[in-house]
């Protein structure tokens, strides 16, 4: 009998779709409110808690305005991941992929950086509309397995090679 598949079944990357910007941008409101609270004292990224296993943020102030630049200018904004379980679970709102890109989004809509000429504050409330309309694609995890995310973390993270300088376009 001939065999009909060799290769694995995909990977589950959870549920998958367009997310705009306001969502994390509200989940960051919620965190500073006091209305989206973690135990203990987590790593915290527009109100998403990162795994005691990623890396720190690594972007410097200039990779920041460039992907805030980017954003304004229309740039697909790539994906980001999180996990949703029940309130209070150690694993609930784990920031999976993307805390690079949040961190900027983040650190811009706190005011600690202008980009194009203009902090934060200073853009009109149309353009604040505008700027939450915008789509990230997202993964949303639910589960209570921790490795099940370290691998997921792992192929997200490790599967490529980054650019040189010299070999920009």
């Amino acid at each position: 009998m001939e065999t009909l598949r060799v290769m694995p079944d995909r990977f589950y990357l959870g549920q998958g779709g367009p997310t705009c910007l306001g969502m994390p941008m509200l989940q960051q409101e919620k965190y500073i409110t006091g209305e989206v609270t973690f135990e203990g004292n987590p790593r915290v990224v527009m109100g998403y808690q990162l795994p005691s296993w990623q890396r720190p943020s690594v972007w410097t102030r200039e990779q920041e305005v460039s992907f805030m630049e980017s954003i304004w200018k229309g740039v697909p904004l790539g994906t980001w991941t999180f996990n949703r379980t029940t309130h209070g679970d150690p694993l609930d709102d784990l920031l999976i992929d993307g805390q690079q890109r949040l961190t900027a989004i983040g650190n811009y809509l706190l005011d600690s950086f202008p980009v194009l000429g203009y902090k934060w504050s200073e853009v009109t409330k149309v353009d604040r509309r505008f700027f939450g309309s915008f789509t990230f694609s997202s993964y949303i995890t639910e589960t209570r397995d921790e490795d099940y995310l370290k691998n997921y973390y792992n192929m997200m993270n490790f599967g490529g090679t980054a650019h040189t300088e010299d070999q920009r376009a």
